[in-house]
């Protein structure tokens, strides 16, 4: 069992990987960023669970994560259902809800990130009520080729995975990186959720 300075020392870890991972990302030209993010879309695009999934979860992008937006447009062009997450800096609290077109969320209100997101009044369907998610497509800072991840420190998707699970079937995870975010290791902690797989650009992680 975890002792709390072994917590500790863990935390501190991933602060400094947080660090040198946005370093990193910072240095990658954005057309080395597009060609990455065409071909982890291509991987997903003919992955027998992205193919088999109704209901998928998916983050829309920001400068340093590979580009979702094709993925989001598959998605809606394929018949199947788009969450997208609505978050609240408050309380840490996320759900995802579900998004009718592309039009439709490119209209929505934007975040301090420039984000797409639906507001809280605005009544939509939400994924804890309809249980109707079998993917879910993640960010992270880092991740490990086993499926280790490293967010932005608020926890957001751990809670949100760990709080679906307890209500519904759980969906199958998968981690979408560009090459700068693969890591030999993660220093992680009881809270964080581990991804079933991870998706990236195999001929361009550093050696």
């Amino acid at each position: 069992m975890s002792t709390a300075p072994d917590e500790m020392e863990k935390f501190a870890a991933k602060a400094a990987l947080r660090n040198s991972i946005k370093i990193a990302l910072k240095q990658l030209k954005c057309q080395d960023r597009s060609s990455q993010s065409l071909e982890v879309t291509k991987k997903l695009l003919v992955h027998p669970k992205y193919l088999s999934s109704k209901g998928v979860a998916v983050f829309l992008s920001m400068k340093d994560e590979v580009d979702t937006e094709g993925i989001v447009r598959n998605i809606f062009d394929s018949g199947k259902h788009c969450y997208i997450p609505r978050y609240r800096e408050t309380d840490g609290y996320m759900t995802m809800i579900r998004m009718n077109s592309y039009d439709e969320l490119e209209n929505l209100p934007r975040t301090r990130w420039n984000i797409p997101q639906p507001l809280e009044e605005d009544r939509r369907e939400d994924v804890f009520q309809s249980g109707d998610l079998d993917l879910i497509l993640t960010p992270g800072l880092a991740f490990t080729k086993q499926g280790h991840r490293l967010g932005r420190g608020k926890g957001f998707y751990d809670k949100f995975v760990t709080a679906y699970k307890c209500l519904h079937k759980p969906p199958y995870l998968i981690g979408l990186a560009l090459s700068h975010s693969i890591v030999d290791h993660i220093p992680c902690t009881s809270t964080d959720v581990q991804m079933d797989e991870v998706l990236y650009d195999y001929h361009k992680t550093r050696e």
